[in-house]
């Protein structure tokens, strides 16, 4: 029996208990901490584990307060709300029930109910472990209490012991005879004389949920028919008669109860619960009426948790929260796993937010439409919310969700509000409130309500227990109240709401007016002031002086004091997006531009543009057509910034969305009534005076789009006198909310097309001039000459309305062109872009042209680029899309070419060598140079530069070097021709470039692969003292490729000699046709060739040539054993020189950025190229003496 009664005691623990976390950037809002009423009952009685708002029956106010672990079996209090002690309510339990003696434990004021919430009335008290003794066995059924409006005369609801005692076979077994009725109440205002009970561990802990009437005591339970053991249905309950749509035949709504069931069950024995939700969690919604003429009903809607063990269900409420007229549902799931983490923990708690759907049908939908009215399938109706980052403390179970409770319009913004607790978080507690809003939407809390934020006389703990009041209004003062319970330190608070104010911003000129000029040049002169501001500015800058107004208006239309005034800090930026001003919040300004149905007629045969080309033009250049004088930037001010977002403090950043910077000022809010804002009063002199001042500067007068309103955004922070400790008259304290502050102030221009629709008609007309050859304009890199582009624009306006904000702009390279500063109609808007105004406004049948000049900047040779682009736009301002005839975009694509005079030339020292003899012994027998050959050749090949004030960024000379013989074309090698024997040398003068460093070393780089394939393979001792010349140094050498688009360079070895017979002025007149000659080349398939690279780098007239000098001998032996026949052997070495530059190359006339340069074969092509040639003579001295 005592087992049973522990088990028992577990099982009430864990209804009781729950959980708890976080670091939070939540302000206070109107839940006062500063003069809480704090009640406080006996040690250790869990006082404060249910609340309950209520007037006495002698008018009084205040609360009823549950403790029920004080004394045996709990008790109840009654605390008046400004007094600091209470009274406990009398009740003799042994005496009002059929409670066995000595039985102890009934937890009297476990829960609390009343269908007269802010008014007098009866009360309902449930004890959950009530006992009931019979003769055989002792049942736990327990039970409600009704007391009267003087809370007294208690009477015992039979309903609870009738159900338990009539569970079959009771007799036989312990676990039926746990019923815990009361564990859960409630009465809806709409029935008051219907209570409903939950009663969580009926039937091995299924649960169950019970309506009786307390006149006739007729009841209805839910069937526990597919309820699993353990579930423990009826943890939490609450009712609504807005769920569904009236039955047909009924005009009234019918009455909804849902259950919590947030228990484990042991089993998932049926198929009632979708196995993979097993164990997360349930709440069932019910008719509160009989099912068919029966007693048990079954449920209507079935939602399940999402994550096994959360506890969803654990605690619930039904609430309007987007005032849409049907209630929506909170479902709490204390131990739902977030995906945040503390001390390496996951985070745990949650609150489940189903809005209800009616409102996505035509027409409302009754409870036999199988409509899923709460469901997970539909994301815009569901929500889940986790505890966010709060100064509380930090625990990885806090208990988010162990509680819900409704408070009514809090802030009187037209919108339920609610509060979910947190009683385990560290330091005590935590209470989170969030508000309604016309989306449903949540995010962050509007208030954090910590244990520690209190002052209390015993620290608090599990604060957030309980919540209560639902609404009432205990203080009278027209806003609701709000109980929190510490149950852990038998603690209550009672907190107070205080007054709210909303805070308005206005911006009018110095006279109270709202309209700007439409002449901006008639402003003031501040061109002096508007040297301190970055950025492009026009050469004479106007300003204006504003006024910028702050007031504060009860929100319930209340009269207050002219004459007091709340000091506020003051954020402005022009223009900004709408995050800023929302922070991704349900906020919207009430000031709006308007919106107009577009009523313009188009031509067919026009260009009509739609988007809005100022507005993107600001954009794309960063620009803020007005700065604020002082105004500093977003990165300048971050850290002042951040302060303004109350709600998402990351919004901020989006102030970098838009150009322009901030200014903060200094200023106070005083008092308007909410008639002179309905009657749109105008502000009189002693109220204009008494606003900051500001002063403006319009960046270009020309670039202002009078089309549109001036936007400027407003951030506030008030600084409301806060209440002392214990203060009686909260009314006194009013505070605005610090998350509604923000507002877009916008002011119009005096134009017609600021009041009505305006539909701008343009013809557009470009004209450019500019230096054009065969494949269109051109500019030339190096050219003496002048050159420049030149760009005009005419804009007619060929409509009947005016055009505003015209102008031209063009972006250029800045490197390549220098806008013309003897042209003053343009300016520079940044160091890439130009701009330059036509006639503003434009008016129908006017024509206006503005013009554009670049100097070219032809000494900028080092641009790699074949072409390069000018863009241009007109700018016309319109929130209406613009028909143009013509373009209002103009594409300029520019070639760049150089004109170069470069010539190629080499020579041979000497260049006839004569050889005769036998075939020598092998390269084996060969030590040194001089027994390849005779005589050493020197070839040199020259690069010069011939056109003045011409340099050539980069250049190559191929090199076609004869290293072998072709000889037997199927071997791999050849018979040596032409041995290098070291690497060749650079003749040359160092080009100083400005800004840049000069070295010792040359310019030009030969690729290293080639050369060590043809210098000196055998290693052969060089004679280096027989080098001629002191002049130059040895080439550096790096790995360089032939590039990619080049086919293979020689053609197909040859093994056919072909003879012919020598001129005239060589041959004997005797033996004229014995001698014969033959040219050997890269290029007819008689010597195996190999390509040297070489980078001459910058070639310019100014520097002089580059000379590359050669050494080599001629491999006699290869002479002997295939020439000595041949009378001459002629051999052509031959080089090419390309210009390594993406922009054309002029070479005397040809266009060689086109055209393609071939050796003699096709085999070789390079671009931008020109050849040169060496002659180089052999003669047999057996073939001369013959």
């Amino acid at each position: 029996m005592h087992t049973g009664f522990n088990w028992i005691i577990v099982s009430i623990v864990i209804l009781i208990h729950g959980f708890g976390e976080y670091i939070s950037l939540v302000n206070g809002f109107n839940i006062d901490l500063k003069s809480p009423l704090l009640k406080t009952g006996p040690d250790g009685s869990s006082f404060g584990f249910s609340l309950l708002g209520y007037t006495h029956y002698s008018g009084q106010k205040g609360v009823v307060i549950g403790s029920p672990t004080e004394g045996n079996n709990g008790g109840l209090f009654w605390c008046p709300l400004l007094r600091s002690t209470c009274s406990r309510i009398d009740i003799d339990l042994e005496k009002e029930t059929h409670m066995q003696p000595g039985l102890n434990g009934a937890l009297l004021g476990y829960s609390m109910s009343s269908a007269f919430n802010n008014s007098r009335g009866p009360i309902t008290v449930c004890a959950p472990r009530l006992s009931w003794s019979s003769a055989a066995s002792v049942y736990l059924p327990g039970g409600c209490f009704e007391f009267n409006e003087r809370l007294e005369e208690p009477q015992l609801n039979p309903a609870p012991s009738a159900i338990c005692l009539n569970v079959k076979d009771s007799d036989k077994s312990i676990d039926l005879r746990y019923c815990t009725f009361g564990a859960s109440v409630n009465q809806h205002p709409n029935r008051p004389k219907q209570l409903f009970m939950g009663g969580p561990h009926f039937y091995f802990e299924k649960g169950v949920g019970a309506s009786v009437n307390t006149n006739t005591f007729e009841r209805v339970i839910t069937s526990i028919e597919d309820i699993p053991s353990n579930t423990l249905l009826g943890s939490s309950l609450d009712t609504t008669d807005r769920l569904y749509a009236p039955l047909p035949g009924l005009k009234s709504h019918e009455l909804y109860v849902a259950y919590g069931g947030p228990g484990v069950p042991s089993s998932a024995v049926n198929s009632f619960t979708d196995k993979t939700k097993f164990g997360t969690g349930i709440v069932l919604i019910f008719q509160s009426n009989k099912q068919n003429g029966r007693n048990n009903i079954k449920p209507l809607m079935k939602i399940e948790g999402q994550s096994f063990g959360s506890r969803f269900g654990h605690s619930l409420i039904f609430l309007d929260i987007n005032g849409d007229g049907w209630d929506d549902l909170i479902v709490g799931a204390p131990y739902q796993y977030s995906n945040t983490t503390v001390g390496g923990h996951r985070r745990h708690g949650a609150v489940f937010i189903f809005l209800n759907r009616q409102s996505y049908f035509h027409t409302p939908v009754d409870e036999v439409s199988g409509v899923e009215l709460f469901s997970y399938n539909y994301p815009e109706t569901f929500q889940i919310i986790t505890p966010p980052s709060h100064n509380c403390g930090n625990s990885h179970i806090p208990g988010f969700g162990a509680t819900v409770t409704k408070l009514g319009d809090i802030n009187h913004d037209g919108f339920q509000d609610f509060a979910v607790g947190a009683p385990y978080e560290d330091n005590g507690g935590a209470v989170y409130i969030y508000h309604g809003s016309k989306s449903g939407k949540l995010q962050k809390p509007t208030q954090i309500i910590c244990a520690n934020d209190l002052q209390s006389p015993r620290p608090l703990e599990g604060f957030g227990f309980s919540l209560g009041l639902n609404g009432a209004d205990l203080d009278e003062n027209g806003y609701p109240d709000m109980a929190i319970g510490a149950a852990l330190s038998s603690s209550v608070a009672v907190l107070r709401a205080r007054p709210v104010v909303k805070l308005r911003a206005y911006l009018t000129l110095m006279d109270g007016s709202t309209t700007l000029p439409s002449s901006l040049n008639s402003l003031v002169d501040c061109t002096h002031e508007a040297q301190s501001i970055t950025g492009y500015k026009a050469p004479s800058a106007k300003c204006i002086d504003m006024k910028l107004i702050l007031t504060y208006t009860s929100v319930d239309g209340k009269s207050c004091s002219p004459h007091k005034t709340y000091p506020v800090s003051i954020l402005l930026k022009y223009n900004p997006t709408n995050e800023w001003i929302t922070e991704g919040w349900d906020q919207t300004s009430e000031n709006h531009s308007p919106n107009y149905e577009s009523k313009c007629t188009y031509n067919q045969y026009s260009t009509i543009i739609s988007k809005n080309i100022m507005k993107e033009f600001y954009k794309n250049y960063t620009l803020s057509p007005i700065v604020f004088i002082r105004e500093k930037s977003l990165s300048d001010s971050e850290m002042i910034v951040k302060d303004y977002f109350k709600r998402n403090e990351s919004a901020y950043l989006t102030g970098y969305d838009s150009p322009g910077g901030y200014l903060q000022l200094e200023g106070n809010a005083f008092c308007r009534d909410l008639h002179k804002i309905k009657e749109n009063i105008p502000f009189n002199q002693d109220e204009l005076n008494s606003a900051s001042t500001l002063r403006i500067i319009f960046r270009d007068t020309y670039l202002i789009d009078q089309t549109d309103r001036l936007k400027i955004g407003v951030k506030w922070i008030a600084k409301m006198t806060e209440p002392y400790p214990l203060a009686d008259q909260i009314d006194e304290y009013p505070v605005a909310d610090p998350h509604a502050n923000t507002e877009l102030l916008q002011i119009s221009f005096d134009n017609p097309c600021a009041i009505r629709q305006c539909c701008p008609t343009v013809r557009v007309s470009y004209n450019v001039k500019v230096t054009r050859d065969k494949n269109g304009p051109v500019v030339y890199v190096g050219d003496d000459n002048n050159q420049t582009i030149e760009l005009s624009v005419r804009v007619t306006n060929i409509g009947n309305d005016l055009v505003y904000a015209t102008g031209l702009v063009s972006n250029f390279l800045p490197n390549l062109l220098e806008l013309d500063s003897t042209l003053k109609e343009a300016s520079l808007i940044q160091p890439d872009t130009a701009i330059c105004h036509l006639q503003y406004p434009l008016a129908s049948g006017e024509s206006s042209e503005c013009m554009i000049r670049w100097l070219v900047i032809g000494h900028q040779l080092a641009v790699q680029m074949a072409k390069f682009h000018v863009n241009s736009t007109v700018l016309i301002s319109s929130n209406n899309p613009i028909q143009v005839e013509g373009q209002l975009n103009n594409e300029l694509q520019v070639n760049i070419k150089m004109i170069v005079n470069v010539s190629v030339f080499g020579t041979t020292e000497p260049n006839t060598i004569y050889f005769s003899g036998n075939v020598s012994d092998g390269i084996s027998s060969m030590t040194a140079e001089n027994q390849i050959g005779d005589v050493r050749i020197v070839g040199k090949f020259t690069v010069r530069n011939l056109r003045k004030h011409s340099l050539i960024p980069a250049s190559r000379l191929i090199i076609d070097w004869p290293f072998e013989f072709a000889g037997l074309i199927n071997e791999p090698h050849g018979k040596y021709l032409l041995y290098l024997l070291e690497n060749p040398y650079v003749i040359q003068h160092a080009l100083t470039i400005p800004g840049q460093t000069v070295d010792n070393e040359t310019s030009v780089v030969c690729d290293s692969k080639a050369l060590q394939k043809v210098v000196n393979p055998h290693n052969f001792r060089i004679f280096s003292r027989l080098r001629k010349s002191n002049d130059g140094v040895p080439v550096r050498t790096a790995s360089i490729n032939i590039p990619s688009d080049n086919p293979s360079p020689y053609p197909p070895l040859s093994d056919k000699m072909i003879l012919e017979p020598v001129p005239d002025r060589l041959a004997d007149s005797k033996k004229l046709v014995d001698r014969k000659m033959t040219t050997i080349s890269c290029y007819n398939g008689r010597i195996r060739c190999v390509p040297i690279i070489c980078d001459l780098g910058k070639l310019s007239y100014k520097a002089g040539p580059i000379t590359l000098e050669f050494i080599a001998r001629l491999w006699e032996n290869t002479m002997r054993e295939d020439f000595l026949k041949v009378f001459l052997t002629k051999l052509h070495l031959t080089a090419t020189w390309k210009a390594d530059v993406k922009y054309g190359i002029d070479l005397g006339g040809s266009d060689y950025a086109q055209d393609t340069c071939f050796k003699k074969s096709s085999y070789y092509k390079l671009t931008n190229c020109i050849s040169g040639i060496i002659n180089y003579e052999m003669v047999s001295i057996s073939q001369l003496y013959r």
